[in-house]
């Protein structure tokens, strides 16, 4: 069975013209990825696309709350998701060289599968960090992080130094 048959468009009964679908990318559609595996929440897309008769505009725009881990004190948090992405679609064979912003339809085919590209989109808009806002992050977790950062004052080992002169002789 196909998880992601509802994020497949059949493009050959379109005509030319704008057409809006909508999709919600939920648990079982991040559990169909495996860098997203175990990821809670729902994650709205709206999805535009332009026909003519030579090739399609594909406009995704997703908006949404995911359930995350905070990089410092490692409590769950809502993080809030949105992005947009275009993307191009043509009709003929592969060609070597394509762009990352187009995709290839052989003539043949009679959908166009929007997971992989949604998916794309959902990535490129997840943060490298997260972090509670300020002030928000577990105080127990916040008092140990404050008890085992190094000051300044701290007594550094003098080996370090003799490892850094040989460093800036390069």
């Amino acid at each position: 069975m196909d998880r992601l048959k509802e994020y497949k468009i059949a493009h050959r009964g379109l005509g030319e013209g704008v057409h809006s679908f909508e999709f919600v990318m939920d648990d079982s559609f991040f559990g169909c990825f495996e860098a997203t595996t175990g990821t809670k929440g729902k994650v709205n897309a709206k999805v535009d696309i332009v026909k003519s008769s030579l090739l399609m505009e594909v406009r995704m725009k997703i908006e949404g709350i995911v359930k995350a881990i905070c990089d410092r004190c490692l409590e769950e948090l809502d993080l809030p998701i949105g992005g947009e992405m275009n993307l191009y679609v043509k009709y003929g064979e592969r060609e070597e060289g394509n762009d990352d912003d187009f995709i290839v339809l052989a003539q043949d085919e009679d959908y166009l599968d929007l997971s992989e590209p949604l998916y794309e989109v959902y990535m490129l808009n997840y943060p490298l960090r997260v972090v509670h806002p300020e002030g928000e992050c577990n105080e127990e977790m916040e008092h140990v992080l404050e008890e085992l950062t190094m000051e300044e004052n701290d007594k550094i080992d003098p080996r370090w130094d003799e490892l850094r002169k040989l460093i800036n002789n390069n």
